[in-house]
């Protein structure tokens, strides 16, 4: 989860999973593993890659990819690249179990009228409240640890669905998703 605020350094991703190869122009289009960044990135040669590979692209030696391109919309993805973002995503948020768990610890209210929570499919005022008791007496640990103390459901399921609401529409508050509007406006790669 991220918050931009001014001053701070904006969300990077040091991974990221291949959605696309395109071996013609050498070109791979990728999704970083912790603020679900889309990213074009020049292969190194003789690099040998396959969609859904975990690759690193953050600074210093890289083995399979070379130069960042450019950050990229939905939209300027490939239709074959969009059918694995679900499988991707999904992989992503159980991956960074520990990560991703931080959510339910650290999320703020975004108006005086509404949570970042509130932005999870499924969990309304009185689940919203009822995490935050929990995470007031201690820190949650786990996906089950959220699950067993606030009785919902599957948390990393609905992280994973506004993590795909986010990257594919046009959302009015980012609480997973990095929007390239914000990172456009200073280069992290």
């Amino acid at each position: 989860m991220w918050r931009y605020i001014p001053g701070r350094r904006r969300p990077h991703d040091s991974w990221a999973y291949i959605l696309h190869v395109d071996e013609a122009r050498r070109r791979v289009q990728l999704i970083g593993d912790r603020f679900f960044i889309l990213m074009e990135f020049l292969l190194k040669p003789n690099a040998t890659v396959a969609p859904m590979m975990k690759v690193y692209v953050g600074k210093g030696p890289r083995q399979e990819v070379s130069k960042f391109l450019r950050y990229l919309d939905y939209e300027e993805i490939v239709p074959s690249s969009r059918m694995l973002l679900e499988p991707i995503v999904h992989k992503i948020i159980q991956e960074g179990e520990s990560f991703f768990v931080n959510i339910f610890n650290e999320s703020m209210p975004i108006t005086p009228r509404l949570h970042q929570l509130e932005l999870l499919p499924g969990v309304g005022k009185k689940t919203l409240m009822k995490i935050l008791e929990e995470r007031n007496k201690r820190p949650f640990t786990s996906y089950a640890d959220v699950s067993n103390r606030t009785g919902l459901k599957n948390p990393a399921e609905l992280l994973a669905k506004r993590a795909l609401e986010e990257l594919i529409g046009n959302e009015k508050y980012f609480i997973l998703v990095a929007p390239k509007s914000i990172l456009e406006e200073e280069d992290l790669i």
